[in-house]
């Protein structure tokens, strides 16, 4: 049986290793039309990767999600089998899409608002015989 420190290490390598597999996903994904159908397919690989469960009813230490389900696949060990860990996984996809839609939309409108502004400024300073600048 592993120790905690044992545990903790595990751990913590399988996020770093998650986190290197980023830019792929990042770059997998680039040629998908549309920033929220991209979006999509990011949020939903990060949430199959980093959504942890209870392996077995009863323990205490959690595995990701997506081996818990892959396991149960194989051979059902209790009456919910998938189900269990399907839930989790949907709740983490719905939370991360929609923080990563909600901060897109925030910085798309902060970027025409800045946009609009330096537009207006170039107009005024054209009708006012300066020079605009780019």
């Amino acid at each position: 049986m592993y120790t905690p420190e044992n545990y903790l290490w595990g751990c913590i390598a399988y996020v770093l290793g998650v986190l290197m597999t980023v830019p792929f996903i990042w770059w997998a994904t680039r040629p998908l039309p549309g920033y929220p159908l991209r979006a999509f397919f990011r949020m939903l690989a990060l949430a199959l990767l980093l959504t942890p469960a209870f392996p077995y009813e009863g323990m205490t230490y959690l595995a990701p999600a997506w081996a818990t389900a892959a396991f149960e696949l194989i051979k059902p060990t209790m009456e919910h089998g998938v189900r269990r860990v399907l839930i989790p996984i949907g709740f983490s996809f719905a939370v991360l899409y929609a923080l990563n839609l909600c901060v897109w939309q925030l910085l798309k409108t902060r970027s025409a608002k800045d946009g609009a502004d330096i537009a207006c400024k170039d107009a005024n300073d054209v009708q006012e015989g300066g020079v605009a600048h780019s």
